[in-house]
């Protein structure tokens, strides 16, 4: 992270972070599965296979978004421009230090994994299945936000189909999904709730209270109309929109 810390610094871009967040996760717990000399079994093959699934998927969507080194996030805009002098350290503890430490506390919930020995049973299958679908989800909703941007270019829209009519921001709710999953993993071996559930919960927090208002103060400044979507759609998880349950309920009645 200090290494990307200070390349970003070099060429005045936060955004070669990025990569980082979808990249380290599976290199970590390999090397941490091949040093603790874990045989290889079908729970602990699901189990990097999942995470894998996740980076891959992850890594080529922003390959798909990445235009060059010129482009910055607007996110670390939005932090440079709040205050330019004092940016060397907002750079380092908001954008870099702060979402690293979210990461790697998701990896030391992986990391039990290996530890304690990864065991087949219905949980971690279903931990297994939540992280496969949570990124499946993260693609759908990926590409149809592509889709939309391709075909209404050069319009303030706001996109209302596909997942997104059901939900503000599915791709959010693949990733806090996918920790979920992981922590189910976990659970199914330790069978007792401990602190290593602050793992995930901290990923929610972060998504549910930075990242998301951060991401829809800037959408309102731009397209008001973005208000009324705000009222009818569920802001994380996919749920049916107000005005599609009051039609179903007239309908009924």
């Amino acid at each position: 992270m200090l290494f990307i810390y200070v390349l970003s610094l070099i060429l005045n871009n936060a955004s070669l972070y990025d990569p980082y967040w979808s990249v380290i996760p599976p290199v970590f717990l390999t090397l941490a599965f091949i040093s603790l000399n874990k045989g290889i079994n079908l729970s602990y093959f699901l189990f990097l296979f999942s995470i894998y699934f996740w980076a891959v998927r992850l890594t080529i969507n922003w390959i798909k978004n990445w235009h060059g080194f010129n482009e910055v996030d607007w996110r670390y805009i939005m932090i440079r421009d709040k205050a330019p002098k004092l940016y060397f350290l907002t750079n380092f503890s908001a954008i870099q230090l702060f979402p690293t430490l979210i990461v790697f506390a998701q990896l030391l919930v992986g990391l039990k994994i290996i530890e304690l020995g990864a065991s087949l049973n219905i949980v971690f299958i279903l931990g297994f299945l939540m992280i496969i679908v949570a990124s499946i989800i993260q693609y759908v909703s990926d590409e149809q936000m592509r889709a939309f941007r391709k075909e209404n270019k050069g319009t303030k829209k706001c996109i209302d189909q596909g997942l997104w009519r059901i939900s503000r921001h599915p791709n959010y709710f693949g990733e806090v999904t996918v920790w979920w999953g992981l922590y189910v993993m976990y659970l199914s071996i330790v069978q007792r709730l401990d602190f290593y559930i602050l793992a995930p919960l901290s990923m929610t927090l972060l998504v549910v209270f930075i990242s998301i208002p951060m991401m829809e103060t800037k959408i309102l400044n731009t397209r008001p109309e973005y208000k009324e979507y705000q009222e009818q759609v569920s802001m994380l998880i996919p749920f049916a929109r107000k005005n599609d349950k009051k039609s179903i309920y007239q309908e009924n009645n």
